[in-house]
């Protein structure tokens, strides 16, 4: 993880990631986001706010279904760790400030997503 943020220019930057079952992120997406389904990744910023007043260098919490990562690996045919790293990542990029709501945010998110991905797996960290 310290080398997703070190990309995006958070060299002194804390995020903690929780690995979870598709009941527990299905609770986690009914209860903050309003939506009934299980989900693979939930991010939490704090800070936004009124947590924006703590810690400058504590992004927040990436929340993944371990359940879901392994499924989607099946289904695309990736390996699991590059599944997980891709999870991170997109969590990362929410609490570093991207929003994948609407067509050219998404297409944003997931060009840089793409581009962090490529340098983690050419430095040996994912795939």
């Amino acid at each position: 993880m310290a080398g997703i943020l070190r990309i995006e220019g958070k060299t002194r930057a804390e995020v903690s990631v929780l690995l979870v079952d598709n009941a527990t992120i299905k609770k986690l997406n009914r209860k903050y986001r309003g939506l009934n389904r299980t989900t693979d990744v939930l991010a939490f910023s704090q800070q936004e706010g009124g947590y924006r007043q703590g810690n400058p260098d504590l992004l927040g919490d990436v929340v993944i279904s371990i359940d879901k990562t392994l499924s989607q690996s099946r289904q695309y045919k990736q390996p699991f760790k590059k599944e997980l790293c891709l999870y991170i990542i997109h969590g990362c990029l929410h609490l570093s400030g991207y929003d994948d709501i609407g067509r050219q945010r998404r297409s944003q998110m997931n060009k840089r997503q793409q581009e962090i991905l490529d340098k983690l797996e050419l430095e040996g960290l994912c795939g």
